[in-house]
């Protein structure tokens, strides 16, 4: 599992580190080129001579010049995304640490865990805040199995002390909470059509010269956000391996949906969806660890009422 988060946090770092960076680097990029062009006063000053709307009092002699230069506003946006790049650099070299089996018998690092869990969380808040995108605000459910993997981890180091099984069982239980809440909202969103999902089909089957009509796409949507939702649901009440190997299969097929579609761009997309194959993967070998133990427990208070 820790060889998953390293695995998401270089996806993160690839894609955002070479490009725009975060989103919420792009956030606080944004926040301070509006507060250096005084847009909210601008904005309330002409809502009130245009309409005689006063939202957001303000004076007739407010001054409405920029509070900045764009030279210093660009300066500003430079630092901001250069400690956003940073940020991401410093997670992913974090996350290969962790790896180490050392590591992973430190309670104290399950802080290390705990802080890129949030990092990751916040990435996805402030994606939803930046919107842009049809369902953006879905992000934190969408990504949980990113976020509650390091979740999952923090757990796992912090009860070391706990016996086996309860360790065992918190993480499973943080896991299939984690699959189900990735697999619900990504089926949501196909169900509605996701115009993104759209085009993974449009270019999954052009990568293998077969055309597809539209009405045949949404179909295709419909049936595979049943799907998911359904399995999304089908974990929380009962453990089935069969379930969990499909789940990884198809998480699985979906992230290599990306560079099918649209080349090698689409790799770094692949693998920040690592995730969504190797928890329920990680879910399905857990299964029967799970199952042994309920074994061992029966067999032992079968033999223990024997002898008494």
């Amino acid at each position: 599992m820790a060889l998953v988060v390293a695995l998401s946090f270089t996806a993160v770092f690839s894609m955002n580190y070479f490009h725009e960076g975060t989103a919420i680097g792009k956030y606080f990029s944004h926040q301070q080129e509006l507060e250096r062009v005084n847009e909210e006063k601008v904005i309330a000053y002409s809502d009130m001579v245009l309409y005689g709307d006063e939202k957001v009092e303000v004076s007739e002699e407010v001054v409405l010049e920029e509070a900045a230069s764009a030279e210093d506003g660009y300066a500003v946006t430079e630092r901001i995304q250069a400690w956003d790049k940073r940020t991401t650099l410093i997670a992913a070299i974090v996350a290969w640490l962790l790896v180490m089996p050392w590591c992973q018998r430190q309670k104290w690092l399950s802080l290390a865990y705990v802080l890129m869990a949030f990092y990751l969380v916040m990435m996805a808040l402030f994606k939803g805040i930046n919107g842009g995108a049809m369902y953006s605000e879905l992000a934190i459910p969408a990504q949980a199995t990113r976020w509650m993997a390091c979740v999952a981890l923090a757990v796992w180091i912090l009860m070391r002390s706990a016996s086996k099984e309860k360790r065992l069982e918190s993480v499973t239980w943080i896991l299939v909470i984690a699959a189900s809440l990735t697999f619900a909202t990504h089926g949501y969103e196909a169900f509605m059509g996701h115009p993104a999902f759209r085009d993974l089909l449009y270019g999954a089957f052009e990568s293998i010269s077969v055309e597809i009509a539209e009405h045949t796409v949404f179909v295709l949507l419909k049936l595979i956000g049943i799907m998911d939702i359904s399995l999304a649901l089908i974990i929380l009440f009962t453990r089935k391996k069969g379930v969990f190997l499909w789940m990884a299969i198809w998480g699985g097929l979906a992230a290599l949906s990306r560079p099918i579609a649209f080349g090698d761009v689409g790799f770094e997309d692949a693998l920040l969806r690592i995730a969504n194959f190797g928890i329920p993967m990680l879910l399905f070998f857990l299964t029967d660890l799970m199952n042994d133990f309920k074994t061992t427990n029966v067999t032992t208070y079968d033999e223990t009422t024997a002898k008494i």
